[in-house]
């Protein structure tokens, strides 16, 4: 660790990452939650039910066996 913290304190200006880091994680959050909360709900059920929908093809086709 000493060797990376030698190199970082070298360089002028490095302080500015962690906080643009930060703030970039910190907008993504905020876009993502925001699009999950204004997603139409019946999108997020029709979404829910695709594991679902193949089931009843699977089931009929053992049925037959």
């Amino acid at each position: 660790m000493k060797l990376v913290s030698h190199y970082l304190q070298s360089i002028s200006g490095v302080e500015i990452y962690p906080i643009l880091s930060f703030f970039i994680f910190f907008v993504f959050f905020i876009a993502v939650t925001w699009f999950v909360i204004k997603l139409d709900k019946k999108y997020i059920t029709e979404v829910s039910n695709y594991a679902l929908d193949g089931n009843e093809e699977d089931e009929k086709k053992t049925s037959l066996k």
